[in-house]
């Protein structure tokens, strides 16, 4: 069912509603009198009442009451008076309005009662007085109690004795145009909700938002008009709104320009996405299926999913640069703007499985990784955040320093004790020092800076971007670097928030038993060594070095106090 037909259908339901209301309303003002109405025998004793072609008198007879006496409704001579009467009083005010004349008095015309003898009538005269108009109307009368006797002179039936039924009828007016109005306004209101509500979904669907990710398989026939296509997509689940892809498609593309076949396309494609595959014949796209592991830098999986021909790494740094991201991911909020960070997004491409098809667009293949991101970052997460005072942005770039240090999720706790109790307020050592904060700025930041200065050729030189690279490095930097160094998985996300971390043999590893270690380092052969001193540690980074290269927290510099 169309939009317009379920608003047609809302439109009438609602004027059936009022009609029923009103009645309601109508019966109930009326206090129940016949529901409120007049009958056509009222209604035309109203009319008779009210035309003042001749006046009713009291009854002559008091035997019959029922009946009522009524006058001639022509008098000859009674008229004749009124109308010379009126003559001369007109005359007297033409003579009042003359300054110079005097003052006359009329003297009234003697009657032939009076003593004078009055001509004797004519034949046209006699006619004239005898003429009577009778109208036999005693059957629309009926007898009224005399306590509310209307009077039917001069207010044409409205002053004097007002009927019940007027009143009713001014009140039920009154009603009426309230009602009127609020069911205008309830239509107003309704129509508003659903265009509403019509536009949400119609520009949720136009940009593949908050759409489900679903490879479905496509036969595009032949000889489609634009609204059997948008049927089409429809059925198969692609799209929502088959009315809007049909307006804004017709708007952009004839039917004619969309190739037949088979096409592989995704329950959250945008419209644009899917006429592009229409037009270009992009027929059952080939898939593939690309792992991240954990502790990739957005550099490098950039650089993956252009070697798997999904898109290329440049389209989609100007895209995570450039774009205003359409979806509502609660997680994107949070992420904070620095004029120091190299990418705003590194770490936020959760490391994963993935399955793509070819030349993907940049903002499909960014959908995917925050999707997934989204899902991955659970309420408990967030109320483990609150109770330890951190932010996402906290967490994610701690976490991204544990999971480049350690690799395991068994020697993620003790890291992250060490990086815990370097950043506790009131430390004696307020860096990190970890070595892979230096290793981000060397190989992930200053190859992609254009104006990046080498130092060792150009010692004296001033770089440009000095400030980014202090905001990273935490040797110079105190507490965490300015963002993530890397995109780090969940056993590392869980490490920096302290929560239990399984190890590969399925126990879990107790936080408290690395509570006074402020050193660590590592050899070639992934082990890890802990120390509380310096002396310990210096030790520890000598033991290890007989086993290959090793890295870790800073060995020169500064020393817990004993």
């Amino acid at each position: 069912m169309g939009p317009f037909a379920v608003l047609y259908m809302i439109y009438w339901f609602i004027m059936l509603l009022g009609k029923s209301t009103r009645s309601f309303f109508y019966r109930w003002r009326s206090g129940g009198e016949q529901g409120g109405h007049m009958s056509d025998h009222d209604e035309f004793e109203s009319l008779i009442k009210s035309f003042k072609l001749d006046d009713v008198e009291s009854p002559a007879q008091p035997a019959e009451p029922a009946r009522q006496q009524r006058r001639q409704a022509f008098n000859y001579d009674e008229d004749s008076r009124r109308y010379t009467a009126a003559r001369q009083a007109h005359g007297a005010g033409q003579a009042g309005a003359q300054p110079a004349r005097r003052q006359t008095v009329a003297v009234p015309r003697p009657r032939a009662s009076e003593g004078q003898q009055a001509p004797p009538p004519s034949g046209r005269d006699e006619k004239k007085r005898n003429f009577q108009v009778k109208i036999d109307d005693s059957e629309f009368y009926e007898p009224s109690e005399p306590s509310v006797q209307p009077s039917y002179g001069g207010g044409g039936g409205r002053r004097g004795g007002r009927r019940n039924g007027d009143d009713d009828g001014d009140r039920s007016g009154g009603a009426g145009r309230w009602f009127k109005a609020l069911l205008v306004l309830i239509v107003v209101l309704a129509v508003s909700v659903f265009l509403a509500m019509f536009a949400l979904q119609s520009a949720s669907d136009l940009f593949g938002l908050n759409k489900p990710d679903s490879p479905v398989e496509l036969e595009l026939p032949d000889n489609l008009s634009m609204s059997e296509v948008a049927s089409l997509l429809k059925e198969k689940g692609v799209i929502t709104q088959p009315l809007t892809f049909q307006v804004y498609a017709g708007l952009k593309n004839k039917a004619e320009s969309f190739i037949p076949g088979t096409y592989m396309l995704n329950t959250n494609m945008s419209y644009d996405e899917i006429m592009r595959d229409f037009r270009s014949g992009n027929i059952k796209r080939v898939e593939v299926t690309v792992m991240f592991p954990e502790g990739m830098t957005l550099s490098d999986m950039a650089n993956r999913l252009e070697e798997n021909n999904v898109c290329k790494a440049e389209d989609l740094y100007e895209y995570l640069e450039e774009s205003d991201f359409p979806w509502e991911y609660k997680f994107l909020e949070q992420v904070p703007e620095d004029e120091n960070l190299f990418r705003r997004w590194e770490g936020y491409f959760f490391p994963d499985t993935y399955i793509f098809y070819e030349e993907m667009s940049p903002s499909a293949v960014t959908q995917r990784f925050f999707a997934n991101f989204n899902n991955k970052m659970t309420d408990k997460l967030y109320e483990r955040m609150d109770e330890l005072g951190m932010s996402l942005s906290d967490t994610i770039t701690l976490a991204s320093v544990i999971q480049r240090e350690a690799g395991l999720g068994e020697d993620m706790v003790g890291v992250s004790m060490v990086f815990h109790n370097r950043l506790a307020e009131g430390s004696p050592l307020p860096m990190l020092q970890s070595d892979v904060t230096r290793d981000y700025v060397n190989n992930y930041i200053k190859p992609f800076l254009p104006d990046a200065v080498n130092k060792e050729a150009n010692p004296d030189l001033t770089d440009p971007n000095q400030a980014m690279y202090d905001a990273y490095n935490t040797y110079v930097r105190q507490g965490l670097p300015v963002g993530p160094v890397c995109n780090p998985g969940m056993a590392a996300i869980e490490a920096a928030l302290q929560l239990p971390v399984e190890t590969l043999d399925g126990t879990f590893k107790n936080y408290e038993d690395y509570a006074n270690y402020y050193y660590f380092v590592t050899d070639e052969a992934g082990e890890y060594y802990y120390a509380a001193t310096l002396d310990e540690h210096n030790q520890n980074v000598a033991a290890a070095a007989q086993n290959g290269e090793v890295h870790g927290t800073d060995v020169t510099t500064e020393e817990v106090p004993t």
